[in-house]
């Protein structure tokens, strides 16, 4: 090897050497692997290498920082209007709804016109506000009547079918009836018994003289009027009792395979039987039942008065029971 040659290898050793080295070190203010603050100049969103700012001119310099800048800029704008459409722009279904809500407007009942069932519903708890806004204490009355007596049908059938787990299907299926039958007369019965208080926007709509509910109802009404409440609720009663109680023998009857027993003078007396036990004997004592809840809920305390209530349907369903065997027996359906 000549010296020539020799110092041509040494020179190119030494300029890919610089060379490597100047790459290594524009890497370093590029990404930041230095680890020195000064070899670097900082703006609040970018990263100019202190190379930059030695081969720049000032001008140069001053367009890259505020095109850095600017674009750095706009980003926090860009989520600023993105947060206010998040904010504000919501789907047009969602915001009626919270406008609804928001204005305390509560979702209106299904309308009678809108179907039979839907209407019935509608109407039944309707009835239930205002007849809790006329008495408070309805809520329980209704409920400790309905359980009075479907614990009685139960201990009835047990006394006269014996162990319940020893019953056919077709017994079972005969309580189940009976249970059912008992607990919708319980409901018309108080429902229908219960005095009632028109709502606000009724009350404006069309005011009207309150109706009585039961003979012993408090307020102003004459004796023609309670006279005429008590027979209106017995037709009223007999009409509910006369469907019930064929209803509910028919199938009896079917449930037992004895439907041949089902003759025109079987019927007759199953009207005649529910309409007497629902329109004179379950219409008096209810109403009897209302008069003496009446005078108990205004002399005692409440705790006390719920538990005479409590007594005095109990003995009314106890007297129902023995009155409903007589009659039975003097129309032949028992």
């Amino acid at each position: 090897m000549t010296t020539g040659t020799l110092f041509q290898s040494v020179i190119h050793q030494v300029s890919y050497s610089a060379v490597r080295r100047g790459a290594r070190a524009q890497r370093a203010d590029r990404y930041d692997l230095s680890g020195q603050a000064g070899g670097r100049e900082r703006n609040r969103v970018g990263v100019i290498p202190l190379s930059l700012a030695a081969n720049s001119s000032s001008s140069a310099i001053s367009r890259d920082a505020q095109a850095i800048v600017g674009h750095g800029a706009e980003i926090p704008r860009r989520r600023n209007s993105f947060r206010h459409v998040r904010d504000h722009v919501v789907p047009r279904s969602t915001g009626d709804a919270a406008a609804s809500v928001s204005q305390g407007a509560e979702p209106d009942l299904p309308s009678p016109s809108s179907g039979a069932p839907a209407g019935f519903v509608a109407n039944f708890v309707r009835g239930l506000r205002m007849r809790m806004a006329a008495d408070p204490n309805f809520p329980f009355k209704l409920g400790a009547e309905v359980c009075l007596d479907e614990v009685m049908t139960v201990l009835v059938n047990i006394g006269v079918r014996g162990n319940p787990l020893q019953w056919a299907l077709g017994a079972q299926l005969q309580v189940l009836c009976q249970m059912l039958t008992a607990a919708v007369n319980d409901i018309i019965l108080v429902y229908c018994l219960a005095p009632v208080k028109q709502d606000g926007l009724e009350a404006k709509e069309k005011p009207k003289e309150p109706e009585i509910a039961h003979i012993f109802q408090e307020g102003d009404f004459t004796f023609a009027q309670r006279i005429g409440c008590y027979l209106a609720k017995g037709r009223f009663y007999a009409l509910v009792g006369a469907m019930s109680c064929t209803f509910s023998m028919a199938l009896a009857l079917l449930l037992s395979g004895q439907m041949e027993l089902f003759t025109p003078v079987y019927l007759f007396r199953a009207l005649m039987t529910g309409a007497l036990h629902m329109g004179v004997s379950a219409n008096t004592r209810y109403q009897i039942v209302n008069g003496i809840e009446r005078v108990l809920y205004s002399l005692l305390p409440q705790n006390a008065a719920r538990l005479a209530s409590v007594g005095t349907r109990l003995s009314n369903n106890l007297l129902g029971a023995g009155l409903w065997i007589v009659m039975t027996t003097l129309t032949g359906l028992a």
